[in-house]
């Protein structure tokens, strides 16, 4: 019995100490995320290349989006999340192809976050063509 118990208390205190930097308080500083491609404003036809970069100190989580300015609707999202764990940086390329009837403003959004809880949002605001 006691065997069992001493079992589930490792799980329990694994699970909850699987994020390494999860109570570091001294990190202060949000991720720096900077975007390469597309630049704001740019009308793109075609094919839509995504770049850009995230450093931070200890990386926790990635979310990318590209949405239909009037509508809301998600044009792009990855097929998996960017696997960022733990990382200081990372280099994000992807592309794809916008099924649009005409020329349509749309916005990036990048939420970058750290395992302090400091989370950069970076929006950028471009147009896409058939």
């Amino acid at each position: 019995m006691k065997f069992k118990f001493l079992i589930a208390a490792s799980i329990i205190v694994a699970s909850f100490t699987a994020c390494k930097d999860d109570d570091d308080t001294t990190d202060k500083n949000a991720p720096v995320v900077t975007i390469t491609s597309p630049t704001e404003g740019e009308s793109v036809s075609g094919e839509v290349h995504i770049m850009f970069s995230v450093t931070d100190e200890s990386l926790h989580e990635l979310l990318v989006t590209v949405t239909e300015d009037a509508t809301g609707d998600t044009l792009y999202m990855p097929t998996e999340d960017p696997e960022v764990h733990d990382l200081t940086s990372y280099d994000f390329h992807d592309h794809f192809t916008p099924t649009v009837a005409a020329e349509t403003n749309v916005t990036l959004n990048i939420l970058a976050e750290d395992h302090s809880d400091n989370a950069t949002t970076k929006t950028l605001k471009f147009k896409v063509k058939p």
